[in-house]
C-alpha cells in the first residue's frame, strides 16, 4: 500500500514540474510572433535575438513594449483496457473492443504575457536591457486531474479487493504555475563599418508554484459496500531562485544585401528553494523518497537553463524585401535535470519574409519547426512534448516617425505521439495560439 502511494504521488508531483516545458521561451516580441526568423534580422527585439546588430540601428533611443496573449490545451486520451469502466461514480467512455477509455486535458490561458526591451545608441555603441518571461509563462490546471493517477488507484483496488472488487471512486485535481523572469543588461560595439560585437548578462528569477490533491478515494466492492482507501493526500509547494548567465553576440553585414548574426547563451545555473505548506500525509510519504524531496520545505534543487546557439542569415534582393532563416540548437544534457536516458538535444529550423506594402505598412510572415528528440520514457501525462510546426503572421504600421503598432498571430500544429502501456495506450496532443500586440518607440 505504502509503495503504491508513493508511486501515485510522484504522479502528481511530476504533473506540477513540467507545467513550463523544459524548453527557453523564444517567443519574446511580436515581431517574432510575425516572423519567427529574427536572429539575423536587424531591430529593437535585437536585445533578446541579435544584440550585436542593435548597434546597426540609428543614434538615440530604441524601445519595445509587447503585450502577448498565449492559450494552449494539452490534451491526453488514455486506455488501461477495461480498468476506467469500474470507476463507479465516472465510468470512461466504452470502446468497441471492450476497453475504456477518458480524455485529461490540461489548460494554459493567460491575458497578459509582457516584455521590454530598451536600448541607446550612440557612436559606435549600444547599450541595452530586456525584460521577458523566459521559461514557464502561465499556469496550467488539471481540473480532472491525469489518467495515470486514476489507473493506478483502480490498480490497488484490485490487488487489495481481490476476488470483492466492484469499482473505484477519487477526486484529484493538478495544478502549476511556472515563471523564469529574464532580465539582461549588455553592451555591443562596431568594429568598423561591418562588424559588431556584443556582451550581455542576463539573470532569471525562478518562481513556481505547485498544487495537487488527491482525496476521497473509496473501493466498492461487489456487494456494494463502499470502503474508505485512507489519508488525503495534499502538495503545496512554492520554489525560487536566481542564476546568472553571460550572452555573446556577433553581427557581420558584408554588403547592404546580406546580414549575418551569431548569440550564443551560456547554461544558466539554478539553485531552487521550496517553501512547502503540504500536508502531513503527503510529508510523511515524501520523507526519505529522491522524487519528492524536492517539495519538501526548505529543500533545495538544481533547475538549470540551457545554452543555447543561434545562428540567422537576413537578405535583402530588394529595398522592400527582407528574407530571413535561422537554426537554434538546444543543449539540453548540459543542464542537470535531463539524462542521455531520456532525451537528446533540440534543434529549431526558422525561416520568414517580409515586405513593405508601403513606407508605413509592413506585413510578415514565417514558420518554425521544432525537432524534440526524446524517448518514451520521456513522455508522461503532463511532462511530454510534441514535434511541432509554428507559423506565424501580422503587420506593423508607423503612425508618425516615432511609432510603430505592431500585431501578430502565431499558431503551432502539433504532432500526436502514442505511447503503449503495459495495458492500453496513451495519446499525447496539443493546441497552442498566441496574439501580439506591441509598440515601438525611437527618439
Amino acid at each position: 500500500m505504502k509503495k503504491f502511494l508513493l508511486t501515485a504521488a510522484a504522479i502528481v508531483v511530476a504533473a506540477a514540474v513540467y507545467a513550463g516545458d523544459y524548453l527557453t521561451n523564444t517567443n519574446q516580441s511580436i515581431r517574432f510572433l510575425r516572423n519567427p526568423a529574427r536572429v539575423g534580422a536587424i531591430g529593437i527585439d535585437g536585445v533578446y535575438f541579435n544584440p550585436a546588430g542593435v548597434t546597426f540601428m540609428q543614434e538615440g533611443w530604441h524601445i519595445q513594449f509587447n503585450w502577448q496573449s498565449p492559450h494552449q490545451k494539452r490534451d491526453v486520451y488514455a486506455n488501461y483496457g477495461p480498468l476506467f469502466g469500474a470507476n463507479y461514480l465516472n465510468p470512461g467512455i466504452a470502446e468497441a473492443d471492450g476497453s475504456f477509455s477518458r480524455k485529461f486535458t490540461g489548460k494554459v490561458d493567460v491575458l497578459m504575457q509582457p516584455s521590454l526591451f530598451a536600448a541607446y545608441n550612440t557612436g559606435d555603441w549600444s547599450f541595452q536591457f530586456g525584460f521577458g518571461i523566459l521559461g514557464g509563462g502561465g499556469e496550467c490546471k488539471f481540473k480532472q486531474g491525469i489518467g495515470a493517477f486514476e489507473a493506478l488507484v483502480g490498480q490497488m483496488g484490485m490487488a487489495k479487493m481481490g476476488a470483492l472488487f466492484g469499482g473505484y471512486s477519487l477526486n484529484q485535481y493538478v495544478e502549476g504555475k511556472s515563471f523564469y523572469y529574464g532580465i539582461t543588461m549588455g553592451a555591443a560595439r562596431k568594429i568598423g563599418d561591418k562588424l559588431s560585437v556584443s556582451l550581455g548578462l542576463r539573470g532569471i528569477i525562478a518562481s513556481n508554484h505547485f498544487k495537487g490533491r488527491v482525496d476521497n478515494i473509496t473501493f466498492r466492492t461487489i456487494s456494494g459496500d463502499i470502503i474508505p482507501a485512507g489519508n488525503d493526500y495534499v502538495l503545496d509547494c512554492k520554489q525560487s531562485g536566481f542564476g546568472i548567465s553571460p550572452i555573446l553576440g556577433v553581427d557581420f553585414r558584408p554588403n547592404q544585401y546580406i546580414n549575418l548574426a551569431l548569440r550564443y547563451e551560456f547554461r544558466t545555473h539554478l539553485e531552487v528553494e521550496s517553501k512547502a505548506k503540504n500536508n502531513d500525509a503527503f510529508n510523511a510519504l515524501a520523507a526519505g523518497q529522491p522524487a519528492f524531496a524536492k517539495y519538501l520545505d526548505k529543500a533545495k534543487h538544481n533547475a538549470d537553463m540551457p545554452s543555447m546557439l543561434a545562428f540567422g542569415a537576413e537578405i535583402s534582393p530588394l529595398p522592400f524585401l527582407r528574407i530571413d532563416a535561422g537554426y537554434n540548437h538546444y543543449f539540453d544534457l548540459d543542464t542537470k535535470q535531463w539524462t542521455t536516458d531520456l532525451l537528446k538535444d533540440t534543434d529549431e529550423l526558422t525561416f520568414g519574409v517580409e515586405y513593405d506594402v508601403t513606407k508605413m505598412v509592413e506585413i510578415s510572415a514565417g514558420i518554425q519547426h521544432t525537432f524534440y528528440k526524446q524517448k518514451e520514457e520521456n513522455y508522461s501525462d503532463m511532462n511530454f512534448n510534441l514535434n511541432c510546426t509554428s507559423v506565424g503572421m501580422g503587420v506593423g504600421v508607423k503612425v508618425s516617425d516615432h511609432v510603430t503598432v505592431n500585431a501578430s498571430y502565431f499558431h503551432s500544429f502539433y504532432k500526436d505521439h502514442t505511447k503503449p502501456q503495459t495495458v492500453g495506450f496513451s495519446t499525447y496532443s496539443r493546441t497552442n495560439s498566441v496574439f501580439g500586440l506591441g509598440v515601438d518607440f525611437t527618439f
